[in-house]
């Protein structure tokens, strides 16, 4: 994805990472996410023991789950001096939100609000720079910024989407579910049918509608299908009981759950066009050598028990 790109999709994460309570961006509690986690504390473990007062970047922190793991492993290390812990986001709300984590007294947190294809730092800042489904959406000049900001020697780990993956389809099947409420102009036929002058006409092309979008509840289950199931109901409940309801506060319902839906949908289109193929994580990978980082191999994540890779994992070679 093109930093073009991710500023047309920022919208869809600032609101994501402002909504009440917060959100996580890795999946938690299921297999993908014991395995994401287990690698993460793995890395941080042997990186952040390695060096005095380390230094470390979460490059497109969202919530801030790796950084979360980097304060639970200095907490239990506190020999090592204070760790500086930064977490960087396009979205201002998710790097405002990492800023006010609790940390133990050898660490401290910042949070930066910038583009990780352009990044606010000098050349060799952070002894670690990692990132959990984040940098890959800033495009390929965000790999070389990332080997910019890291000193000789560092150590730098990435999970990144992986095309093709269960992640990744589960993504562009959200996605499109969620187009196709969009398409079918759902919440504009709601509107139509509490309001409009033509009730009767805004009932069948609602009727029409719920036709076309219930096929869509089939197949494997996702999160979208299980919105879809629920919006099909609620507004069917508001317009039979139309009556029931203030118009302008039934139609400020159906304008706001148009206004989530196409946020959500923006989240997942965004995912699937971030992901990366065999070609473009090598590509990746010849981006951090060409800037002096010495890279493994990319690695593919396949939870235990899954048929089918979550992500790709791109690592330095680990120091002797």
């Amino acid at each position: 994805m093109s930093p073009t790109s991710t500023h047309v999709h920022s919208a869809h994460w600032e609101a994501y990472w402002s909504a009440a309570g917060g959100r996580r961006a890795a999946v938690s509690g299921d297999a993908p996410g014991d395995l994401f986690d287990e690698v993460w504390r793995a890395f941080l473990t042997d990186a952040l023991s390695q060096r005095e007062a380390p230094k470390l970047l979460d490059l497109a922190c969202g919530a801030g789950v790796i950084l979360d793991r980097a304060l639970e492993t200095v907490s239990l290390s506190p020999s090592n001096g204070e760790a500086r812990l930064v977490g960087l986001d396009y979205a201002s709300s998710a790097a405002a939100a990492v800023a006010r984590k609790q940390t133990p007294e050898n660490a401290s947190i910042h949070g930066v609000a910038a583009s990780a294809a352009a990044l606010p730092f000098a050349d060799a800042a952070f002894d670690i720079v990692a990132s959990q489904f984040g940098v890959e959406y800033a495009g390929m000049d965000a790999f070389s910024e990332a080997a910019r900001v890291l000193v000789p020697g560092g150590a730098m780990q990435f999970i990144i989407h992986y095309r093709g993956g269960g992640i990744d389809r589960e993504c562009a099947e959200n996605a499109r579910v969620l187009g196709a409420v969009l398409q079918r102009g759902l919440f504009e036929s709601a509107t139509d049918a509490i309001r409009g002058p033509d009730h009767d006409g805004a009932i069948a092309g609602l009727k029409a509608i719920y036709a076309e979008l219930k096929p869509y509840l089939e197949g494997e289950p996702v999160a979208a299908k299980e919105m879809l199931a629920r919006l099909l109901g609620d507004v069917s409940r508001l317009v039979s009981r139309r009556q029931a309801y203030a118009p302008a506060e039934a139609v400020g319902w159906c304008e706001a759950m148009r206004a989530e839906v196409m946020l959500y949908e923006g989240r997942m289109r965004a995912m699937t066009e971030s992901a990366l193929d065999g070609d473009g994580v090598r590509d990746a990978r010849d981006k951090l050598a060409s800037r002096g980082a010495v890279v493994s191999a990319p690695e593919a994540l396949t939870p235990k028990g899954k048929s089918m890779s979550a992500a790709w994992l791109i690592k330095t070679e680990r120091r002797a």
